[in-house]
């Protein structure tokens, strides 16, 4: 508040404060028209106000002299009327000729102070009309201030909607960076890559020397092997004629070629057995090797088709290949920008797909190491990504309510569907054609794949989110894990729930914890919330064991994984550690 010369107070916002220097600049531009305003508006009239209010204080002062002389005058005539009735002598009448007088001047004084009166109602008069114009001109200034508002407000709109394009430029802005940065990661792992590249050929070369050197000796014991079989063959003959002359003798050529036969079929079984006990699944009892294999949480893993090598993804942001039977580090698969949330082996084992938190899906050589594509689409973090039929399409799901076809000839999207809720995992069914996701909303969606549509909703299937999908050696069964630490199997033709498998020492902690189903259907397994695991028979429902006191106490299991041949179970922990099982 500025205080003026004449004592009237008008609002003035100072702009020499250090507060005033500080705030932005389309906020001072609104000071500094306010105190122009007040400017014009008030301070230009309040030397008019002042001289107002100085002519009614003048004003009341006359009223009240007025009143006190017309309240003297009233009572010199009352005395004036008293003193004429009754007789005076000469000086009485020198007396009344002096109060006469003293009467006379106060006349004049009354007949001047009206003057004064009647000049002051005239003043009063002009400034009333002085104050209606005025007021009508304060009434222009408020209009005019009114639609100054109006203006203010709709630049304050505008500067609204600039501040949001602002906001959205420097979101897409952070975008580019973000893929500026993917494509120097790319750039550098290729720069590494085509500097190891030469070394690598050598190597090749040198094994390729070596596996022929194999081969030409292996050829070699063929033949070898070869000749000693027509050697026997021809002695075998020879003994054969020899016993054609003796008559006497039961044991002929034909009985020995049929023992022979019988003791070949016998190992033949026995071979068979062995194959067979070697390709049922193993179900883990203790722990062969423990290895930390991240620098953070481990969040899946997956086994290639031959089960000689397994991947495991981490939010270290990295995928690493290991060997399947020796559990040492192949090699890093390196590019994205946030963490890996699943691993998936193309069907000829020539590629690795990993899905991640920044919003894409990555395709590595698994035999070179380098990126192949990385496939940008969605607008929220991609939790799950499959191969389909072949090599050549994948599928991905993401936290964005959809899920994409790709083709991976081309490296771009050649379809969306929108899926109405977050996906948390999907399985291919029937050779590709169709797709089975597990949703937040508790539900399971079936999808064409040709057309896009919903085949089909189970609605509420679990009590709590869908965390994994994963389909068994019946292509018609597939296994659902949520966070109501349930896991179910359906049947795909009838939709229908044919078991469901649960423990009390069974809790489902993270939202994308995957379960796991043997190769030979006979067990289910997932990873609970206090490092145990869980194993249950698929047949019966029953739990069949649960293993503890290896993962870290505390620590949650946050994906497991069979070998394809069954002999192998790994399983993975949030303390950055995998677990080998024997």
């Amino acid at each position: 508040m500025q205080q003026n010369n004449n004592g009237y107070t008008a609002p003035i916002i100072s702009t020499a404060s250090q507060s005033f220097n500080s705030i932005a600049s389309w906020k001072q531009s609104i000071v500094n028209q306010l105190n122009q305003r007040n400017t014009v508006q008030t301070n230009a009239f309040s030397e008019i106000i002042k001289v107002y209010n100085d002519l009614m204080k003048r004003e009341r002062q006359l009223q009240e002299r007025n009143t006190i002389y017309e309240k003297e005058i009233l009572a010199l005539r009352n005395e004036k009327r008293g003193e004429k009735g009754a007789s005076t002598s000469s000086s009485s009448s020198g007396s009344v000729s002096n109060r006469g007088k003293t009467i006379e001047e106060l006349e004049n004084k009354i007949y001047k102070l009206q003057e004064d009166l009647t000049l002051s109602y005239k003043t009063s008069a002009d400034n009333a009309s002085s104050l209606l114009s005025l007021n009508d001109k304060n009434k222009d200034l408020q209009n005019e201030m009114v639609s100054k508002e109006i203006e203010l407000e709709r630049v304050r709109s505008m500067l609204t909607s600039s501040e949001d394009s602002y906001k959205r430029l420097e979101a897409i802005i952070e975008e580019k960076t973000t893929v500026t940065q993917i494509l120097k990661d790319e750039l550098s792992a290729l720069q590494s890559e085509f500097l190891h590249n030469e070394s690598k050929v050598i190597k090749l070369e040198q094994e390729n020397s070596e596996l022929l050197e194999r081969w030409i000796r292996k050829k070699n014991e063929e033949a070898s092997k070869m000749n000693e079989a027509n050697d026997f063959y021809h002695k075998m003959v020879e003994q054969r004629e020899q016993f054609v002359h003796i008559k006497n003798d039961d044991i002929n050529i034909n009985n020995i070629s049929t023992m022979d036969v019988d003791a070949e079929i016998q190992n033949g079984r026995n071979l068979l057995d062995k194959q067979l006990n070697m390709t049922s699944s193993l179900l883990p009892s203790k722990s062969r090797k423990k290895f930390a294999a991240h620098q953070s949480e481990v969040y899946c893993l997956a086994f290639n088709s031959n089960g000689q090598m397994f991947a495991s993804g981490s939010s270290d942001k990295s995928v690493k290949l290991w060997d399947a039977l020796s559990c040492t580090h192949k090699t890093t698969l390196l590019g994205a920008s946030q963490s890996i949330m699943s691993v998936n082996f193309s069907p000829n084992d020539e590629h690795i797909l990993g899905t991640s938190n920044d919003n894409s899906a990555r395709l590595w050589n698994v035999e070179l190491g380098r990126p192949r594509h990385t496939l940008t689409g969605h607008i929220g973090k991609v939790y799950t990504g499959k191969f389909m039929l072949g090599s050549d399409k994948v599928v991905t799901g993401s936290h964005d309510r959809t899920i994409k076809l790709w083709d991976l000839q081309k490296g771009y999207c050649n379809r969306t569907i929108f899926c109405f809720s977050s996906c948390n995992d999907l399985v291919t069914l029937n050779t590709g054609s169709l797709i089975a996701s597990g949703h937040v909303d508790h539900s399971v969606r079936f999808w064409d794949c040709n057309s896009g549509e919903s085949v089909r909703v189970l609605e509420a299937i679990h009590e709590g989110q869908i965390t994994s999908i994963c389909q068994s050696l019946d292509p018609n069964l597939i296994l659902t894990n949520s966070r109501d630490h349930t896991l179910k199997i359906i049947d795909v033709r009838t939709y229908l729930t044919l078991k469901t498998f649960k423990d009390q020492d069974y809790r489902n902690g993270l939202n994308w914890s995957r379960a796991s189903w043997s190769p030979d259907g006979k067990y289910v397994a997932a990873g609970s919330i206090d490092g145990s695991i869980c194993v249950w028979n698929a047949l019966s429902g029953k739990t069949e064991k649960i293993i503890s006191k290896v993962h870290n106490i505390g620590s949650s299991i946050c994906c497991c994984a069979w070998s394809p041949l069954g002999y192998s179970f790994i399983s993975g922990d949030k303390d950055k550690n995998i677990v080998q099982w024997e």
